[in-house]
């Protein structure tokens, strides 16, 4: 089992501080991402963008114009290109297989679009959609009845706030 020693070392009970600490620092670079917070220097660890700390420059002789990388470090879907990608695949999956409603899409990714969920993966939640040719006339108006929809994305199955519609763990 790949993950045995990790496991271990999580549920042994003398090392409960340790894995305490790595659950602050999971929370600490979390907190500094989402809120962009430059001053903390786990910023730089979960962002891996923009210029790094005055003390990098001194002590680990970082060269004094460059910066670190730019938008394509960002974390999880917080990559917007990956999002509207991702958005495109599954809609491309979904037609390619409609005749088989058992056929699911998923975003997938290790962390959720902290920032810019409710930009780009937020006004999709709700959408459903369907095909021209499945529209029914019932009574003088076109329809398309909810069992022929489709939902832009089914789950978006993430470490932390996954979308997992009708599904239980």
């Amino acid at each position: 089992m790949p993950f045995e020693s990790a496991v271990e070392l999580i549920i042994t009970p003398k090392n409960q501080q340790i894995v305490f600490s790595f659950v602050e620092t999971w929370l600490e670079a979390k907190t500094a991402y989402q809120n962009r917070d430059k001053n903390n220097k786990m910023y730089y660890l979960s962002n891996a963008s923009g210029s790094p700390p005055a003390i990098a420059k001194t002590i680990d002789k970082w060269p004094i114009r460059e910066s670190i990388s730019d938008s394509k470090t960002s974390v999880g879907m917080d990559r917007t290109d990956d999002i509207k990608k991702g958005i495109y695949q599954v809609l491309k999956i979904a037609s390619n297989y409609k005749e088989y409603r058992e056929v699911k899409t998923a975003l997938i990714s290790n962390l959720p679009a902290y920032r810019h969920g409710e930009e780009y993966i937020s006004p999709f939640l709700k959408i459903l959609w369907g095909y021209e040719e499945d529209v029914e006339n019932l009574s003088g108006f076109n329809v398309l009845k909810q069992e022929k929809m489709r939902r832009i994305f089914d789950y978006i199955i993430t470490i932390e706030e996954p979308i997992l519609r009708d599904f239980e763990l």
